[in-house]
């Protein structure tokens, strides 16, 4: 497919001054663009082929309308901090976290209610696990167009090439596939930051603005870590002062002032629910490291999970980048935004968030799209690497000044490609294997409307996949269990339920037994037989004259698998070398109902 000269000048961006090793064309520069033109580009350069626009959204919609449908709910958090909350505000009962307390008010409901509105009209039309999967639906098709944005400026900005290798490496990545449906602040950031890189990258500063104001606004404030290379790039590179100052201000009315007025209704009392979230996690001083600590390297053996060889390849970026330019000679055209620049959010990310104690993996969802873009140029650098050594030892002298070196290195970009493709394949097909049992337990609840039914957790209570799973007259409530840290409590079903402070909620994740009950009161139970059965966490699935097995489905018991296969799927050694134990829904026989003061 011949390209136009406006596709062939965005394509040699990231070359643009090439030396004669890769072209020897008379250079022309368009002032008005400021865009570089070659009139004697090799036959190659002119046929690369790259998918458009609207092969690109569908590729994406494909993707992540899979991981919609197919994906779990990998974090607790999304269970109890938005889907309960959500659940709340749309049928009038669920689960409270402490967040959700008066007394704190670190949650916003704000971003909820955009969310709540579809849902709410979607409620009279279909069932609750419905509205579930079609919100996933939803938010998997804003992930796929923040993508196209994306994409579209990653080929504007740093050439077709490595925008091509992006899509085939982001579209199976199986980090992708766990954050693009998901109900989480840092999954929201994940598509809004990389809107605004997007719009930063194609010299839309207003939007750029705009966007990383919303997800620090509406999502996630500490994203506005990644708003700083745009502020560096507006304030001290381009000098627009009042573009910057001003957008940001009409940032500030347009998104915080309606947060504040939602939140301060909910709360029955002024709250700045962005800052509140801040003032936690930095200046108390327990902060979140209540919730667990980990070691250094635990992001490094995660991305590597999420991502596998590109994850590698992204972390290699800054040292190919500095060898390929030494190398080919080569840099970036003028009009473009230096390297070190462009990939700054990520840098700042990734410092940031090592440091810190607390780590889980959805903390690294803002820059998911960033991580694959680092990859893609890491895998460009190497094949400019590979020709010019190739040039060298292999006396390619004659062909490169005809032929372009990414005919000499298509193979390695492929294997790559394919590689990284089949290790996030292998990865995806791991987590559906091992995780999905508990998106489909509560299935099999009876559509019994007739009175009041508890449906409990014990020690699986990290399992649970939202009250959206339930019929209607079902409620989620948690037994005792060795788990000593605190759990949510039903939202008050009365009027102004989320002004109620309850004693109970507290900031330092110390469990209340007011917030149990006990197993005799449960209709039905979600128990597992995994671990060592203790007196809090008996085998009720054993205790045949109470309790009746109504389905069970596999899981994975992660201390008895080979932390390789259990990882990765491999075929016929995964089957091997893993060990599947059961969830179980349980029936109670003996309780017949409950009455309305339970």
């Amino acid at each position: 497919m011949p390209l136009t000269a406006r596709q062939r000048s965005i394509h040699n961006k990231n070359g643009a001054k090439r030396s004669a090793s890769f072209s020897k064309g008379k250079r022309i520069r368009k002032s008005s663009e400021g865009e570089y033109l070659y009139t004697n580009a090799p036959t190659d350069l002119r046929s690369i082929a790259y998918p458009g626009g609207a092969v690109a959204l569908a590729l994406l919609l494909t993707a992540r309308l899979a991981a919609a449908y197919w994906g779990h709910i990998a974090d607790c958090d999304e269970t109890y901090n938005y889907w309960e909350p959500l659940h709340y505000l749309v049928y009038g009962n669920g689960l409270q976290t402490w967040e959700y307390s008066p007394v704190y008010a670190i949650r916003s409901y704000m971003p909820l209610w955009l969310f709540a509105v579809p849902a709410k009209i979607l409620s009279y039309m279909m069932t609750p696990v419905s509205v579930f999967f079609t919100l996933r639906a939803l938010l998997a098709v804003l992930t796929a167009c923040a993508e196209l944005m994306f994409y579209k400026a990653v080929c504007h900005e740093f050439g077709v090439h490595v925008g091509r290798v992006w899509l085939c490496l982001t579209l199976p990545a199986a980090g992708c596939f766990a954050s693009s449906a998901a109900m989480l602040p840092s999954a929201w950031s994940s598509a809004l930051v990389s809107a605004a890189l997007a719009c930063w990258w194609r010299r839309r500063y207003p939007l750029a603005v705009l966007f990383t104001a919303a997800t620090a606004l509406l999502s996630w404030p500490f994203t506005a870590l990644l708003g700083v290379p745009i502020a560096i790039d507006m304030l001290l590179l381009k000098q627009q002062y009042m573009d910057f100052f001003k957008w940001s201000f009409i940032a500030l009315i347009t998104l915080l002032l309606p947060t504040v007025l939602v939140d301060s209704w909910h709360y029955g009392r002024l709250v700045v629910a962005p800052w509140n979230i801040v003032a936690y996690n930095i200046f108390t001083e327990h902060g979140p490291d209540l919730y667990g600590v980990e070691p250094w390297t635990y992001y490094f053996v995660n991305g590597f999970l999420n991502f596998n060889i590109v994850w590698v390849m992204s972390l290699s970026a800054p040292v190919l980048l500095l060898a390929s330019a030494a190398a080919c000679r080569s840099s970036r055209a003028a009009f473009c935004a230096p390297y070190w620049l462009s990939l700054a959010p990520l840098a700042l990310w990734l410092a940031v968030f090592v440091a810190q104690p607390h780590k889980e993996e959805r903390f690294l969802y803002p820059v998911y799209s960033m991580i694959v873009l680092a990859g893609a140029i890491s895998i460009d650098c190497l094949q400019k690497l590979t020709f010019a050594v190739g040039t060298e030892i292999f006396r390619w002298r004659k062909e490169r000044e005809r032929r372009h070196y990414l005919v000499y290195t298509g193979p390695l970009v492929v294997m790559i490609v394919l590689l990284a493709g089949l290790g996030s394949v292998s990865r995806i097909t791991a987590l559906y294997n091992h995780y999905h049992g508990p998106m489909t337990i509560l299935r099999h609840l009876p559509d019994d409307q007739s009175s009041r039914m508890n449906v409990c957790f014990g020690k699986d209570w990290y399992r649970s996949p939202s009250s959206f799973h339930l019929p209607e007259k079902f409620r989620i409530r948690f037994i005792p269990s060795e788990f000593n840290g605190q759990l949510p409590a039903p939202f008050h079903e009365g009027h102004n339920a989320t002004r109620i402070i309850h004693p109970y909620f507290n900031d330092l994740n110390k469990g209340d037994n007011r917030t149990y009950v006990q197993p005799n009161e449960c209709h039905y139970l979600v128990d597992s037989d995994i671990g060592t059965p203790t007196k809090l966490q008996p085998p009720y699935h054993k205790n045949v004259n109470t309790w009746e097995i109504i389905a069970s489905v596999p899981i994975l018991d992660a201390s008895r698998s080979h932390k390789i296969f259990r990882a990765f799927y491999v075929p016929v050694l995964s089957n091997k070398n893993i060990v599947y134990a059961n969830l179980y829904l349980l029936k109670n026989k003996i309780i017949k109902y409950l009455g309305t003061n339970v």
